[in-house]
């Protein structure tokens, strides 16, 4: 039962900087605990992260992207035309720095820790959303749970994935081993002779990211949410506090600040003196119109690193990773693989169009987000930094930062999350 003091949190006003998922749903749990809430948001839809979502719930959150399998593939990744992974220049400013953090986060141990991590906010995505959206009707419709498929094309893509399997199981998550016949009463025939799965049976996924974000968008307004269309770029300070938000649409009187800019969060932390290692990577995605295959759920092909789901009418494919390059171009490489591999799996199939979206993920070396106070000052939070997996960490980041603001205990450690981590 969550404590609240209403009378009090009503006097404190907290400034959220950020519209994607992340800043979307700290709002909401604010409001919902009644404080006097404003949300900084540029209102460009097409640079949040989760445009190019595949939308997917708890479907494996609890692996860390950087891991000491990954290094040894990374050569034929790039060198492969249908491959997941592509670089591009201009490379990020401090790459080189974030790939040797990268790989000591790969080691065994670094890695049990950073998938404790992913847990602690991963397994309870799914229960936590549902308590956050219970006072919106509305917004249940674009949230379904049928579970999540990790899809092998053969039994060797199968038994690589065992250690990873049985790391989602050490950490909780419940996945239940299909056979091929099992497999292929769920999903359309596939020209993958043999294919393999496991099913991790309590995973869902939102049937249209972007339309449930303008939606609850609409539902923060209705209940007292000011939302300002602006940039933050920086902040006035006094006494190891910030007294103003500055933006591009003037200055932000505040009580509290929660940066929750994404890709955007290290430049803003950096000005409160905080050195955060992280750097975009680019996801794409497609969506077919009306196609004239039926999927009930998600897909998961984590070694071709992409996602097949559900979106209402429409199939969603969303994944695969660019870092460096421009920000916001469309990717037609990464769309024609995403093509290729669809084609690949599920042969030839009509459907009516075909639409495109770009998004960048803010990936930090050891896979976990920035969450927690700003070290240096103390009316500031952090909640970004959140990789792939922003649309399960989203509710319960935001019980976290809440209860931070509101004095209440977290029953989640978040020492693992904490920004001075990187130093």
């Amino acid at each position: 039962m969550r404590k609240v003091n209403k009378n009090l949190n009503s006097k404190k006003k907290v400034t959220v900087i950020g519209g994607g998922i992340i800043g979307l749903a700290t709002a909401c749990r604010l409001v919902q605990d009644s404080f006097d809430v404003t949300l900084i948001d540029e209102n460009k839809s097409n640079k949040r992260a989760s445009i190019a979502t595949a939308g997917i719930i708890g479907g494996s959150s609890v692996i860390p992207w950087a891991n000491d399998h990954l290094w040894k593939k990374i050569p034929s990744m790039l060198l492969s035309e249908n491959g997941p992974l592509k670089v591009s220049y201009p490379l990020p400013a401090d790459f080189l720095s974030f790939i040797y953090k990268s790989h000591k986060s790969g080691s065994n141990l670094e890695i049990n820790k950073s998938s404790k991590g992913l847990a602690a906010l991963g397994l309870k995505g799914w229960t936590e959303w549902q308590s956050l959206i219970k006072p919106f009707v509305k917004l249940k419709k674009f949230f379904t749970q049928n579970g999540c498929l990790l899809y092998y094309g053969d039994k060797d893509e199968y038994l690589n994935e065992i250690k990873n399997n049985n790391l989602r199981r050490r950490h909780g998550m419940n996945i239940k081993n299909l056979t091929t016949k099992e497999l292929l009463l769920k999903i359309p025939k596939t020209t993958d002779k043999n294919p393999l799965a496991t099913l991790i049976l309590k995973a869902g996924h939102l049937t249209d990211p972007s339309k449930f974000q303008d939606s609850l968008i609409n539902e923060l307004k209705k209940n007292g949410v000011k939302k300002i269309s602006a940039s933050a770029r920086s902040f006035e300070m006094k006494d190891n506090k910030i007294s103003n938000i500055i933006t591009t649409k003037g200055k932000i009187k505040c009580d509290y600040a929660i940066i929750c800019s994404g890709t955007g969060g290290k430049d803003l932390a950096k000005k409160l003196g905080s050195e955060i290692s992280m750097i975009p990577a680019w996801g794409t995605s497609i969506i077919f119109k009306e196609p004239k295959i039926k999927i009930n759920q998600p897909i998961l092909i984590e070694k071709k690193g992409f996602a097949i789901v559900p979106n209402g009418n429409d199939l969603r494919v969303a994944g695969l990773v660019q870092v460096g390059g421009k920000a916001n171009i469309r990717n037609l490489k990464f769309e024609n693989i995403l093509l290729n591999q669809m084609k690949k799996i599920f042969g030839r199939f009509k459907y009516k169009g075909i639409s495109y979206a770009t998004g960048a993920r803010p990936l930090t070396p050891d896979s976990l987000p920035v969450i927690g106070p700003s070290p240096n000052y103390k009316n500031v939070f952090f909640n970004f930094g959140h990789g792939h997996w922003g649309m399960t960490h989203a509710p319960v980041c935001a019980n976290i930062v809440s209860n931070l603001i509101g004095n209440r205990k977290n029953k989640i450690n978040i020492k693992a999350y904490d920004a001075s981590r990187f130093h």
